[in-house]
Parts: C-alpha cells; sequence; structure tokens
C-alpha cells in the first residue's frame, strides 16, 4: 500500500491506496479488471478533529497502482474547473429552465463566458469577473464576437 501526503484547505490530508487485480463475474461489474481502493485520513488544522474515508474505483484496465490513484484524484479537476464555477457563479443547478431549447442555450452561453473569462482575467475570480463587465454589454458583446484569431 502506498501513502500520499497533501496539505491544503484547512487540512492535512493523508491518503494510502492499493489496487487489486479482480475478474468481472467477480464484481458483477462488465469489463472490470482491477479494484482501486483509497483510504484517507484527514486532519482539520485549527481543531484537530481526524476524519477517515474509504473509496472503492472499479476500472477497466490494469493501471500500475499510482496511475490507478492519480486517475481517481484527476477526476475531480472537472468538478473545480467546470461545474463548481457553473453553480456558484451561474447558480445553474437553481435554473428552472428545462424546455425546449431555453436550458441548452443558457448551457451554452454559460460555458462561453467561463471560456472568456479564463482567457481575458484568469487573475480574477468568476464574481468579480461579472460584477467587472455586467454593465458594459455592449462592449462586452462586441469582444464577444469579434474572431478568436484577433484577441490572441
Amino acid at each position: 500500500m502506498s501513502t500520499s501526503l497533501q496539505p491544503g484547505h484547512g487540512r492535512i490530508d493523508s491518503r494510502r491506496y492499493r489496487t487489486l487485480a479482480v475478474t468481472p463475474e467477480q464484481l458483477g461489474f462488465p469489463h472490470a479488471a482491477q479494484l482501486l481502493e483509497i483510504q484517507r485520513e484527514s486532519t482539520n488544522k485549527k481543531t484537530g478533529v481526524t476524519t477517515t474515508g474509504r473509496r472503492l474505483f472499479i476500472l477497466s484496465e490494469p493501471l500500475s497502482a499510482l496511475d490507478a490513484f492519480t486517475a481517481a484524484r484527476s477526476r475531480w479537476g472537472i468538478e473545480n474547473k467546470n461545474h463548481h464555477p457553473r453553480d456558484s457563479t451561474f447558480l445553474e443547478d437553481k435554473t428552472r429552465a428545462r424546455t425546449g431549447n431555453t436550458a441548452a442555450n443558457l448551457m451554452l452561453l454559460r460555458g462561453f463566458v467561463l471560456v472568456w473569462w479564463r482567457r481575458k482575467h484568469p487573475d480574477l475570480c468568476a464574481p468579480a469577473f461579472l460584477m467587472r463587465n455586467q454593465r458594459q454589454l455592449p462592449s462586452v458583446l462586441r469582444e464577444l464576437f469579434q474572431p478568436l484569431t484577433s484577441q490572441q
């Protein structure tokens, strides 16, 4: 079993991980080839309270323990870079538009704004970026619809 120590977010996380070769019949999952177990021990820096957790991942191809662990941890990159900003800034989960093309159009517009924000002002947090640009709609729209080659 290997260990990874990661400080951050006001806590110290220690993760131990290991893999186990399995067959689809053993787990009842088609294409299952490997099982990854990650055990986490997290200590809050302020309070000193320690919590533990365990997660199991089913992999469809055998990987080294480190590669499997890295793949499991990297799945949070999507949440942190895309889903979280959409929900915390645009309140996407609370949007009531769910019929016709409205939901799809709003989703595309939010995605476009996120890409533009990261290209134009990566140093600003999303709420600050929106507040800075919300009252300048005509100039923002002109800039948004310029060809991408002229912006670089």
